[in-house]
């Protein structure tokens, strides 16, 4: 008996410890409309996370190539921008949908891409401030899969989302860094730099970047190197660890001054 508490407590010990390194968590956003980038970072290293849109000609496929490599998907729902310039698909909720038509749209978009874990805003900007809008739309993935989660892109910084996915009873998280809202080089890379330290800093940081040759080349050569350091987390493990690990959720005074872009 004694024997098998200490086994007990040396394997406790043996993960706690293990538990300690930070956390990153990496979501490519925007898949769908090119096959080559989409599979190129897809087939990165790593435990991550691919929001993939729908009604892309490629949806389908890069949704069921990562599930093949069992890779976490999740739908990347779009939503109206702030800005009229911004680029807008034709399926994205809008404010001139009533609460029907909101919820009978997420329903629909929900449905065109399999193997979907949860749910984050593609664009949004507009969208995204208004609990009016987002309590139907977080009522509708509730209503569609209660054990979906929503993952807030914080496009804007008076998002509500978070919020409102909390109040409708799903579980919910929001993004610390964009890697490539300037998606040049030496912006990559810098971003980069500012994800590892939010992640020594708090235990976790979320990452979301974009199928950009830029993001996928200088993520190529770099997640092997921080493989070393951190640990890579898909999103619905880390909701789980912060759950249990306690990771600092202070998110929202220690956004960074490069938080970018409305979108």
């Amino acid at each position: 008996m004694a024997r098998a508490c200490l086994i007990l407590f040396l394997a406790f010990a043996t993960g706690a410890q293990a538990d300690q390194r930070p956390v990153l968590s990496l979501v490519i956003d925007d898949l769908g409309y090119s096959m080559e980038n989409g599979r190129a970072v897809i087939n990165l290293d790593g435990d991550h996370t691919y929001a993939i849109l729908p009604g892309a000609v490629y949806s389908q496929k890069l949704a069921h190539h990562a599930h093949s490599l069992n890779k976490e998907v999740i739908l990347h729902l779009p939503m109206q921008s702030i800005h009229s310039t911004a680029a807008h698909e034709t399926n994205a909720l809008n404010e001139a949908m009533d609460e029907d038509e909101i919820s009978a749209n997420v329903h629909s978009l929900l449905a065109q891409i399999p193997f979907i874990r949860g749910v984050n805003n593609h664009m949004g900007s507009h969208l995204t401030e208004f609990d009016f809008f987002m309590r139907p739309v977080m009522a509708s993935i509730r209503g569609y899969n209660p054990g979906l989660y929503f993952l807030d892109s914080r496009t804007s910084p008076r998002s509500v989302a978070y919020a409102q996915a909390l109040d409708a009873g799903l579980n919910s998280i929001t993004r610390d860094v964009f890697l490539d809202d300037e998606p040049n080089p030496e912006s990559i890379r810098l971003q980069f730099n500012i994800w590892l330290t939010r992640a020594r800093e708090r235990g976790s940081a979320i990452a979301i970047g974009h199928p950009y040759s830029h993001t996928i080349e200088i993520l190529r050569r770099n997640l092997p190197q921080a493989d070393r350091e951190f640990e890579f987390m898909r999103i619905s493990r880390l909701i789980e660890e912060r759950k249990v690990r306690g990771f600092s959720a202070g998110w929202r005074d220690q956004l960074s001054r490069l938080e970018p872009i409305i979108q």
